[in-house]
């Protein structure tokens, strides 16, 4: 992560460290005003005019204030030397549960970690945001130097927009607007938003080379004047498949038993007042591929270990659009015990579903799944915006706002782990495996397939 990122993050770990050190600092000024008992001293009269008075006000307040920094630290164990060793991810090591981590050293050096931290949060929430907004600043300095478009403005004012107009603000429109142009070329396959230490940029996935697509993209705003959107090309060295080809041991069609996939995870349906349980999994591991589904149910059989031949229900209802890829088995209560969500106690069950966003991908969230083929595999969340063109059988199939998924360039998935639960590092439900190919597995997200199926996932 580069240095200013590191330096924006731990900024704003203090400035809201300084929020909470202010809250109780200002009711202490007035529950302590002029106490007999500590003797404190008066701390709200302003002294106008009379220097010596407000001086002595000046430093009462910025006693209480030092010592409520210090208090706050504290009950947060907020070590600022614990997280300046720690500070591609300071967030993390607020709170006593990471002590457990501390050696010797640490131990020794943790009062005086909190110490620091008190007399940095005792500065007030206004200075740390104004550092903040600079930092922001600066950073967005850092883009605009960097895009050539920018030497070619000739207007103060439309420059004084460029320089508010953040990355966030005008990525989203411009993915928008590249995506419906790059997908509709049949030699493209994928369409990502990514993002690495330089910023976002466009990632196209051909399946031979592609004269006809640039190096960068060139957004126009309607304020602010274009932006230089980079581009990066890759050869893809297969299709993207679902991932339900090759033996798995979970869940299987019965009448294509070379098609298998697994199990996602155990749900409700929001309106029904009994709270049935079903699995969420994937369409194509349980429908023919090119096969009109119309509600007629399917038996579908079961090839865990513990339940060999087993039919664990049938399909009530499956889908399979632009948006998804899901159906829903029912099972009764006495199923659970042998199905649920499958993952040893060790890998974390699904506990509740989470919405990514571009900051997560800035962040680089651990996503990590337990299939019937990749038992146990961990890599990242690489987007949250991408377009994939699925093959299945012979047929393209269009999946829209996919995360995509790998681990150092390598998917994290195989064959046979469709419909798999993706986790984050809490066990919170990103989304269900749907396809992949050498480089980036791909999941629909949770939040598409809840909102979708409107359903709500069970807690293990």
């Amino acid at each position: 992560m580069p240095m200013l990122e590191q330096i924006i993050q731990l900024i704003t770990v203090l400035f809201l460290l300084s929020m909470i050190c202010e809250r109780i600092a200002d009711f202490l000024k007035h529950y302590l005003n002029n106490s007999s008992r500590l003797r404190i001293g008066d701390m709200l009269t302003k002294y106008s005019g009379e220097d010596i008075l407000e001086d002595k006000r000046y430093y009462r307040i910025l006693k209480i204030n030092i010592w409520c920094g210090i208090l706050t630290a504290l009950i947060l164990k907020a070590d600022l030397i614990w997280i300046l060793n720690n500070i591609k991810d300071p967030g993390k090591t607020v709170g006593w549960e990471s002590i457990k981590k501390y050696g010797v050293i640490d131990y020794c050096l943790l009062p005086f970690g909190i110490i620091l931290t008190g007399c940095f949060i005792s500065f007030g929430s206004k200075f740390w945001h104004d550092l903040l907004d600079l930092l922001l600043q600066t950073k967005n300095y850092k883009r605009l130097i960097a895009d050539p478009e920018t030497y070619k403005i000739d207007n103060i004012n439309t420059i004084d927009k460029r320089i508010t107009l953040y990355q966030s603000d005008f990525i989203q429109g411009a993915y928008l607007l590249a995506k419906q142009e790059l997908f509709a070329n049949p030699n493209v396959k994928a369409v990502s938003l990514r993002y690495n230490e330089n910023g976002y940029y466009f990632e196209i996935a051909v399946k031979a080379k592609d004269s006809t697509i640039s190096t960068s993209y060139r957004y126009e705003p309607q304020e602010g004047g274009a932006v230089t959107i980079p581009v990066s090309v890759v050869m893809l060295s297969n299709d993207i498949i679902p991932h339900t080809i090759n033996l798995g041991n979970r869940i299987a069609n019965n009448k294509a038993f070379d098609n298998w996939g697994t199990l996602g995870c155990i749900v409700t349906k929001n309106e029904d007042s009994k709270k049935r349980h079903y699995i969420l999994t994937c369409y194509h591991n349980v429908v023919e591929p090119d096969s009109k589904f119309e509600f007629t149910p399917n038996s579908i059989n079961a090839s865990s270990p513990d339940m060999p031949g087993a039919i664990i229900g049938k399909v009530e209802f499956a889908i399979r659009d632009h948006e998804a890829d899901a159906a829903l088995i029912p099972i009764n209560t006495d199923q659970l015990k042998n199905i649920i969500n499958d993952f040893p106690a060790d890998f974390g069950h699904p506990q509740t579903e989470r919405k990514l966003t571009n900051a997560d991908v800035e962040k680089g969230v651990l996503a990590k799944m337990y299939g019937a083929r990749s038992q146990g595999r961990i890599g990242k969340v690489t987007s949250v915006h991408t377009e994939i063109k699925v093959k299945y059988s012979d047929k393209e199939h269009a999946l829209l706002n996919v995360i995509a998924l790998s681990n150092n360039g390598k998917a994290i998935s195989q064959p046979g782990d469709s419909g798999c639960c993706i986790l984050d590092e809490n066990n919170r439900l990103l989304g269900i495996l749907v396809a992949g190919n050498d480089a980036t597995s791909y999941a629909i997200p949770a939040s598409t397939l809840f909102l979708k199926l409107n359903i709500s996932l069970i807690k293990s």
